[in-house]
């Protein structure tokens, strides 16, 4: 069974639609993209479309290749801007940049996407995921959970939520091939490392809930007929991260007017 999102995804655009109503200037998202990676080219459309469905400006900084100068003036910039309420640095970048760095240089004020751990706002990943696994009526507390990758958009935060109500949670941050025996003993299996098919029918069992969250670490139609649940290639965890990106960009501008 796939955990669809269809009618959620749609009520959150109602919501969304109703908050951007009570705004009277557009809100205005920054995005910092270096290469052209295919995958997070159609992340950034997604983006763009919600954009326009929201009237909200959308500014795209695309570059082929860039230093770490370049990107840090790029965001010194985007901080000063006041029709800037959210900046957003699209992951991966290149491993020759201080990541880190890039991530803080970015104010906590419009940190929407909380790379830093330290902005205001909820990260939006582990956010659609709780929330998807909620409409289901899928009780987190009560299972036991495995997450794989331990990243700045997905694992990192997730812990956090994990830690904040006491969940049981296993973190597998590397290797997770040779450690399937462990992976296999857990009934909510959560991947995000962005490894294309990292989970292997090995590591899962017929009462198991699988949840990609990267869009890539699970081939939904080998693992499907293996697991009770699973959420499907595309149309929930990517809609919906999105949706709780422009909430805390709405938010941003809220604070803003």
């Amino acid at each position: 069974m796939q955990l669809i999102a269809k009618e959620l995804l749609g009520q959150r655009l109602a919501e969304l639609l109703a908050r951007r109503q009570k705004l009277t200037t557009p809100p205005g998202l920054a995005l910092i993209w270096v290469g052209d990676d295919s995958q997070t080219a159609t992340f950034i459309r997604a983006k763009q479309v919600m954009a326009k469905k929201l009237d909200c400006q959308f500014f795209l900084h695309h570059f082929s290749t860039a230093n770490q100068q370049q990107l840090e003036s790029v965001i010194d910039g985007l901080n000063g801007r006041k029709d800037i309420d959210g900046i957003v640095l699209q992951l991966p970048l290149p491993k020759t940049l201080d990541i880190d760095q890039l991530i803080h240089k970015v104010i906590p004020s419009k940190d929407i996407d909380n790379l830093s751990g330290n902005s205001p706002y909820d990260s939006p990943t582990p956010s659609s995921i709780m929330t998807l696994l909620s409409y289901h009526k899928i009780a987190i507390k009560d299972l036991k959970t495995v997450v794989l990758g331990a990243g700045k958009l997905v694992g990192g935060p997730l812990a956090k939520v994990f830690a904040r109500n006491n969940w049981p949670l296993t973190v597998v941050a590397a290797h997770a091939k040779s450690q399937a025996d462990i992976i296999r003993t857990h009934d909510l299996l959560i991947a995000a490392t962005g490894v294309r098919n990292l989970v292997t029918p090995t590591m899962v069992h017929e009462n198991m809930i699988v949840v990609d969250g990267s869009g890539l670490d699970v081939d939904v139609k080998t693992i499907e007929p293996l697991v009770q649940k699973i959420t499907p290639t595309k149309g929930a965890i990517g809609p919906l991260t999105v949706s709780f990106l422009f909430e805390n960009l709405l938010i941003a501008a809220k604070q803003r007017v």
